[in-house]
């Protein structure tokens, strides 16, 4: 049985099986086609080290979360206030908005070692966080003067934080606006399952299980009941959609037979996905 065709950038399986729709093709086997047209990014994810991941996310991090986090300590929460949870922002919020903003400081700092490292061009990405870590700290400011007024007291040097914050960030911002647009990525050969070592098919098989689970949840699968899910989670790679052996239990097969399952089921195409 040969499996459908997908986009040439396709989704993920796991974004996929949160998107579809009921009128659109939702079965096992536009699924295990996802799957497989996933192995190029699937191998690349596994070939991330943990230090990349967290040196890629710790800047943006730092400073959008750290400039809403700013602006949280000064507004409150409506819902929570008026559940009497917690009091009415009152000037003992102004210090820790103000350490927030500092810490957004840094990661805005961080953000322009990350671009200069990066080959000093401009990415979408950064401008984003930037203006969000921009505008939250502008949001904070008459918060935090309201506050005071309401005190009967002057804010003093405790916002400074937050106006080197905004500086600081609208000054990156222009530096990666007027730079280069990034050099298009070079356009990598589809990998197929023999070329994916264990982790990476890990990573896959991990992917996949994700979105059957996924699929389920969303009632994509009415006639799979959670032993049923188990039984499909467990299918070798490849025969997903194939009511065979593996959906009475049997274990994954070996890595030989996972790669014959996948020849057979992608042979009518004869790309390999």
């Amino acid at each position: 049985m040969s499996l459908p065709e997908v986009p040439k950038d396709p989704l993920s399986p796991g974004e996929w099986a949160e998107r579809v729709t009921r009128l659109e093709p939702h079965g096992l086997d536009m699924l295990e086609a996802h799957v497989l047209a996933y192995a190029t990014d699937a191998d690349a994810l596994s070939k991330l080290s943990p230090w990349k991941i967290a040196w890629g996310v710790a800047p943006l991090f730092l400073s959008v979360f750290a400039s809403i986090g700013g602006f949280a300590a000064l507004f409150g929460s409506p819902e929570h206030i008026n559940r009497g949870w917690v009091e009415e922002p009152d000037m003992t919020a102004v210090p820790w908005a103000s350490l927030c903003y500092g810490v957004a400081i840094v990661g805005v700092i961080l953000l322009l070692v990350h671009w200069f490292l990066a080959g000093r061009r401009r990415y979408p990405g950064m401008l984003h966080c930037l203006g969000v870590t921009f505008v939250f700290g502008a949001l904070g400011i008459p918060v935090a003067f309201g506050i005071a007024a309401e005190a009967g007291t002057g804010l003093g040097l405790m916002m400074l934080p937050t106006y080197v914050m905004m500086g600081l960030a609208a000054i990156v911002f222009v530096i990666i606006q007027f730079s280069p647009r990034p050099d298009p990525e070079p356009e990598k050969p589809p990998l197929t399952i023999d070329d994916l070592d264990d982790k990476a098919m890990r990573t896959l098989m991990r992917e996949r299980r994700n979105a059957i689970k996924k699929l389920w949840l969303r009632g994509r699968l009415p006639d799979v009941d959670l032993k049923k899910l188990k039984q499909l989670q467990a299918r070798p790679l490849g025969r997903l959609h194939i009511d065979d052996d593996a959906a009475e239990g049997c274990p994954p097969a070996g890595r030989a037979r996972r790669t014959r399952a996948v020849k057979e089921a992608t042979s009518a195409n004869g790309d390999g996905l």
